[in-house]
């Protein structure tokens, strides 16, 4: 009898002890389907778009000419929804402080240049420094126009260079870039929805600085090509008779020609383009 009561007592934790494994075992299962949800949610979360990310480190910046404060990126719950592109790299290093010493001069040799809704290349300048002085850079644009002195019988780029030499003067230039406007069609792109106007550095092989003018052009290209492939339309090296091959970079390796856009482009899509160069430039002066 006593062995019976035994026997059955053993069944009995045998079938419990069954039980409590099985159950064990869907507990653990359970959480591991949790957990591969809460990744896949995160993930998701993580695929924010490319414009809402430019506008973000476009307009936080922070009082000491930092653009992001630390506290943002602390912050896990922010990082989580705003802080990655969907198959991009996160082109922005937080950690990189722009001295204040740096300045952009922005000019526009050729200021009659327009796009398709009637505003010029002087509006993108302007659309230029803004973006930069979001990001902390100090930039600046020139105020005088080369079609107003075009009477003096001086070529265009003589009288821009001229307002250079005039700038130089009172800053200390990090660079020189003069705006302009393709005057071909095919110059839309559209990333992650959102609509803009491609960029193209233009270099004049007819100067004794063109290889470090080069340099520096292949660098930035390099930039837009890893992080925004199709936004670049390359460098366009010109020489010879017919063209200038010089566009006052013989000044400076940090004088930089880029057209933004063509005639086809409005300033909406100009906007978004002086966004990315902003970046790129920002990216530029913290290395």
């Amino acid at each position: 009898m006593a062995f019976f009561f035994i026997y059955n007592n053993m069944k009995k934790f045998k079938t419990k002890h069954r039980m409590f494994q099985r159950k064990k075992l869907l507990f653990i299962i359970l959480t591991i389907f949790l957990f591969i949800v809460f990744i896949i949610i995160s993930f998701q979360k993580l695929k924010t778009s490319h414009n809402k990310l430019i506008d973000f480190l476009l307009k936080n910046t922070s009082l000491d000419n930092n653009p992001i404060s630390m506290n943002y990126f602390n912050n896990f719950n922010y990082f989580f929804s705003n802080y990655s592109f969907d198959n991009e790299k996160l082109v922005f290093n937080e950690k990189k402080a722009i001295s204040k010493e740096k300045v952009i001069y922005i000019y526009n040799t050729h200021d009659t240049e327009k796009y398709h809704d009637q505003k010029s290349v002087v509006d993108a300048a302007y659309l230029l420094q803004n973006n930069l002085k979001k990001l902390g850079i100090k930039a600046i644009v020139e105020d005088k126009k080369t079609s107003d002195y075009a009477n003096t019988g001086l070529g265009l780029y003589e009288i821009s260079r001229g307002f250079m030499s005039d700038i130089t003067k009172k800053e200390d230039i990090t660079y020189y870039i003069d705006l302009h406007r393709d005057s071909v069609t095919d110059t839309k792109i559209t990333i992650n929805k959102q609509n803009y106007a491609k960029i193209l550095f233009v270099l004049g092989l007819d100067n004794p600085n063109y290889q470090e003018n080069k340099e520096v052009l292949t660098k930035m290209n390099n930039y837009l090509n890893e992080n925004y492939p199709g936004l670049s339309k390359g460098i366009l090296e010109k020489s010879g008779k017919g063209v200038n091959g010089i566009y006052n970079q013989d000044l400076g390796k940090n004088v930089l020609l880029i057209e933004i856009g063509g005639i086809e482009n409005n300033l909406e899509e100009v906007n978004n383009s002086t966004q990315i160069i902003a970046l790129m430039l920002y990216n530029m002066l913290g290395d």
